[in-house]
């Protein structure tokens, strides 16, 4: 009888440990979503409060000299313009702001479709055209017309948006950014290079660009400002597909941001290399 309630007793007590172990490790997982849920919440402050209301209060600034209407003609045309290229910084920012938020917060899906990288980049490339022309940056394209990935088309935009906006971003007057994509057959992907001639990035900003030990944010060769959201978006994007993504720097020698994707298929491997295509020509 003895040895019967203490067989009993033991296996009660294992029954009662495994229960206070998965308890435990719900409350451990519950503590790490809570702890990242928090981060996501001072992320969002934090570009709310200082990267959005610098814009935000310039837009109320040049909104409010054009309604007293006393400006000259030549100070009109100058403000306008400015007013232009504040809201198309504002957009941008809330664009990346919005899908990193999704992302955080909804677990965005994944739709895989095939995805001619021609066409993404001709599109982002037309999207950024006029930040190139203001700075006399000279862009050129080197994708092959028949290389195609399968991965979701949005999060592909937005990955070649961020990359040749940062590119052109930190590219001085004159300076030059060349998008280019090579079949890696072997591996089964596609990889995308971006490459700038701008200032580089220092080695000790390495390890902070996707967003991996901190929030990073550094202003461009011509003022231009960000949250420091794209490239962690753009880590995460290209990971969400099935790809990796990697930067090679020198502090005033320019930067190559690379990026692998899966090939959509045999159809898609096209291993000539394609003719250079100018986008936009240096002034």
């Amino acid at each position: 009888m003895a040895v019967a309630a203490l067989y009993r007793g033991r296996r009660r007590q294992t029954r009662l440990n495994r229960l206070l172990q998965r308890k435990n490790r719900a409350i451990g997982r519950q503590k790490e979503e809570l702890g990242r849920l928090n981060r996501t919440k001072d992320t969002l402050f934090s570009i709310i409060s200082h990267d959005l209301r610098s814009p935000l209060s310039s837009l109320y600034s040049l909104f409010s000299l054009l309604n007293m209407g006393t400006l000259p003609p030549e100070r009109l045309a100058a403000h306008s313009e400015r007013l232009t290229r504040t809201l198309d910084v504002t957009l941008r920012l809330l664009d990346n702001l919005l899908n990193w938020s999704a992302a955080q917060m909804q677990g965005d899906q994944v739709r895989p479709e095939k995805v001619r990288l021609q066409t993404v980049t001709e599109e982002a490339l037309a999207l950024l055209l006029g930040d190139a022309e203001r700075k006399s940056i000279l862009l050129l394209s080197e994708i092959p017309p028949l290389s195609a990935v399968r991965a979701d088309p949005n999060m592909v935009r937005l990955i070649l948006r961020n990359l040749l906006g940062n590119a052109i971003k930190f590219t001085p007057q004159d300076g030059r950014v060349v998008i280019a994509a090579r079949c890696l057959e072997g591996q089964g992907v596609w990889e995308v290079s971006v490459t700038d001639s701008g200032v580089g990035i220092a080695t000790p900003d390495m390890p902070k660009i996707f967003g991996e030990t901190g929030h990073h944010t550094t202003l461009g060769t011509a003022l231009e400002k960000g949250t420091g959201l794209g490239l962690r978006l753009c880590k995460e994007f290209v990971e969400r597909n099935g790809g990796r993504i990697s930067c090679e720097s020198e502090p005033g020698a320019g930067t190559t941001f690379r990026f692998t994707l899966p090939l959509a298929g045999p159809e898609a491997v096209q291993l000539a290399p394609a003719e250079p295509v100018t986008v936009a020509a240096a002034g």
